[in-house]
């Protein structure tokens, strides 16, 4: 009897484990994922593919899990940007440098031309700059995470999905991508949200958003459980 008592205060209880561990709400959200017509199943077996690879090359990239940062607070004179807009915004300078540099090697450098070229040329450079000290940041605090993952589902072209980078309404403040199915009348809705560990982790979006546990559906799931084409 004193065995089994000292066995039960030393032995934390089963959510104080693994709060990620599978319940209820990821087993409702796969009743309902198994309800869905094959094509939307299809698809969800190639986003949570893409997903899986986008999130292995991004932590190859240097991007860490769990990073938290003040960053993230707006700022009304310059809004926070995620990592994908700030290395877009980077190419975007240097293709506008290129044109640039190109049209001052053919223009009359005595011409009025010449010198607006110039300064174009300076302030695009200087622009150029301060974007890659905004690139030097760490990167992979949430919404780096939720705003790529958004991108990559969204540029899939999905047919039977809707794609949002929405926001937790439960506190703690936090981001994840959330795909909804059907389009019209959504009956689950799943969030990607690879943040804590840096893993392609889906979540019942209901258990998610009220930051409750039981929510996580195994990823074996979306990998043997899930059609690979339509019949």
């Amino acid at each position: 009897m004193i065995a089994l008592l000292l066995a039960l205060l030393i032995t934390p209880p089963a959510a104080a484990l693994d709060v990620d561990a599978p319940g209820e709400p990821a087993l409702r959200a796969r009743a309902a994922i198994e309800a869905l017509p094959v094509e939307a199943r299809v698809e969800l077996r190639q986003m949570f593919r893409r997903y899986r690879e986008e999130v292995a090359r991004r932590l190859e990239q240097g991007w860490e899990s769990g990073l938290l940062n003040d960053a993230v607070i707006e700022d009304v004179d310059e809004p926070f940007q995620p990592a994908r807009l700030l290395e877009d915004a980077e190419k975007n300078r240097k293709k506008e440098l290129a044109a640039l540099e190109a049209a001052l090697k053919t223009s009359d450098a005595d011409a009025n031309e010449h010198g607006k070229l110039l300064a174009k040329l300076r302030d695009k450079q200087d622009d150029l700059d301060r974007l890659r000290r905004k690139l030097g940041r760490e990167k992979g605090i949430c919404r780096d995470w939720s705003d790529d993952v958004w991108s990559l589902l969204t540029k899939m072209n999905l047919d039977n999905w809707t794609v949002d980078d929405r926001r937790r309404t439960a506190r703690p403040y936090h981001t994840a991508a959330v795909a909804c199915a059907p389009a019209d009348e959504p009956t689950v809705c799943l969030a990607f949200d690879p943040w804590s560990e840096g893993q392609a982790q889906v979540y019942a979006y209901p258990a998610w958003d009220g930051h409750e546990p039981g929510g996580r559906i195994p990823a074996d799931y979306f990998l043997h459980g899930l059609p690979e084409k339509v019949p």
